[in-house]
């Protein structure tokens, strides 16, 4: 057989190699192993969380339950020590995924239970961001809005977009998770794909626990 072909017929079975049913699951995230790199194989919930890089990881684990989209029976909770959160549906474990929750010390993520109050794809935070000038460049980062902004400059809130605010104030959304640490002012930070599938998995009056 020619060379050529044989390696495109390879290629081409390649995917249903890999291919998987409703019943396995997989992981995503800022790193892959060899094993799962540009595809998909079976990755229990089991292993993933016995991997020894569980706690610091980035990675996030997708089960089959994501395939279902059921707000009335879908709740998320988060968990303060191991900076992870896990959202259910239907009782099942759809999704694990890295958080960054509130810095101990005095902004701590309080636990407890919890509802969605509101929900906006874009939003920007009230009370922390920057100082811009008119043209919309950065001046002063790291500000409060009960800060006095600089001559010829205003606040600006850093952005929080799908946002999904739960304990006043408090809201899950996206953010750095980059330290893997508690570092937020309470709010609970999330990166951007997981943050989308929450918000559309999600509605107003669904279920955060936070413990």
């Amino acid at each position: 057989m020619n060379k050529n072909i044989f390696i495109l017929l390879a290629v081409c079975l390649l995917p249903v190699a890999c291919k998987t049913t409703t019943e396995d699951y997989y992981r995503m995230g800022d790193k892959w192993d060899e094993a799962v790199k540009n595809k998909k194989v079976g990755y229990t919930f089991e292993d993933f969380i016995a991997s020894p890089g569980y706690r610091t990881s980035r990675d996030y684990w997708r089960g089959a339950a994501l395939e279902r989209t059921d707000p009335a029976n879908s709740h998320v909770e988060i968990l303060l020590k191991e900076q992870r959160g896990r959202l259910y549906i239907n009782g099942e474990i759809a999704m694990d995924f890295p958080v960054c929750t509130g810095r101990v010390g005095g902004s701590e993520t309080p636990r407890g239970t919890f509802r969605i109050t509101e929900k906006k794809v874009e939003h920007r935070s009230s009370r922390y961001g920057c100082f811009v000038d008119d043209e919309d460049n950065l001046v002063k980062a790291n500000v409060t809005s009960s800060q006095k902004p600089p001559k010829g400059t205003h606040f600006k809130g850093s952005k929080m977009d799908y946002w999904m605010r739960f304990n006043g104030a408090i809201g899950m959304h996206v953010g750095n998770i980059v330290e893997r640490n508690s570092l937020s002012h309470g709010c609970v930070r999330m990166p951007v794909e997981p943050s989308e599938i929450l918000y559309s998995k999600l509605e107003v009056g669904s279920k955060v626990i936070v413990k």
